[in-house]
């Protein structure tokens, strides 16, 4: 059980998703809120308080925090452009989780840790996260629809260290680690996962707008649609594998040369197989030479040697 849930929501109509927050009555049919701020100050709470601060009728330049108990542990907050936080309570686990996160109108989201002890002086946990505001990575993180465009690629969900559960409307949650453990076995039990769904270097997260890294210098097949980059005698690392998902996803070329992929072509063979696995987690094309003609090397079927 998950108790209380603390959850970062960003969503290209952030009214569109307060309000259907407020339809799953996360703090009751007719909540009495303790507290409203606007940018920090307090405000009175008239009667009509939810569309004027969190409804049609709020002030969309500014962040509204709305508190529903003198600790603050049941909160909402509408932070423009893009991101809600919310924390309720919540008496079910994250299979149930997801279908209620299917039915809210986000594109990725953020909960926050279950441990708090991460942060104290003991363990002085740094966790990578998605970035604009969002929280640090906790115990989970989750995608829906579009949002999974924020990824490298899709198939990047099949291969970390994690459990991911799938609900209605396209909906992912990706599951750092078990409920119930000690602060310090949950964090070992993260780590990696928190590292590898990060907006770093190693992480298959893309934050938008993308910053480049590297010039992709290729070749342009208009008929494949495919950026193909020619590789011999070096390692494709992941800043550049990063940045050829970036170009995919945002068609860096422009509207009149589309990207729907980018395949490194490797002159050596033997380059090719040893860093075909680590091309198939982004969702790259990888190809060779083979009797003077290039060869698709990656299939359906992810290949060995994958993290």
């Amino acid at each position: 059980m998950l108790d209380i849930v603390t959850v970062g929501l960003d969503a290209s109509n952030i009214d569109q998703l307060t309000e259907a927050l407020w339809r799953q009555r996360l703090w009751g049919n007719a909540p009495v809120p303790y507290g409203i701020t606007i940018h920090g100050d307090t405000v009175p709470i008239p009667a009509d308080w939810r569309d004027r601060y969190t409804g049609a009728g709020r002030d969309k330049r500014y962040r509204v925090k709305v508190t529903f108990d003198a600790g603050g542990e049941h909160y909402l907050v509408v932070d423009p452009p893009r991101l809600v936080r919310a924390a309720f309570t919540y008496a079910g686990g994250p299979e149930h989780l997801v279908h209620l996160l299917s039915e809210l109108p986000f594109e990725f989201a953020s909960f926050k840790t279950l441990h708090f002890e991460w942060f104290g002086e003991e363990l002085e946990y740094d966790d990578p996260s998605f970035g604009g505001g969002h929280f640090p990575h906790g115990w989970a993180c989750a995608f829906r629809g579009e949002g999974h465009r924020y990824l490298v690629s899709r198939r990047w969900l099949d291969h970390g260290p994690w459990r991911v559960l799938r609900g209605p409307n396209d909906t992912t949650l990706v599951q750092f680690h078990e409920l119930g453990l000690t602060p310090e076995a949950a964090l070992a039990q993260a780590k990696t996962g928190h590292q590898l769904m990060g907006n770093i270097e190693v992480g298959g997260f893309l934050q938008e707008p993308w910053v480049y890294w590297n010039d992709l210098k290729g070749v342009y097949d208009a008929r494949r649609r495919v950026l193909k980059i020619v590789v011999l005698g070096r390692e494709v690392g992941p800043r550049e594998l990063r940045d050829a998902c970036a170009a995919r996803r945002d068609n860096a070329l422009g509207s009149e040369r589309p990207i729907d992929n980018v395949a490194y072509v490797f002159l050596d063979p033997a380059e090719a197989r040893s860093q075909l696995p680590r091309l198939w987690p982004y969702g790259l094309e990888c190809w060779t030479i083979v009797n003077g003609e290039e060869t698709r090397l990656d299939a359906d079927t992810p290949p060995r040697g994958l993290r």
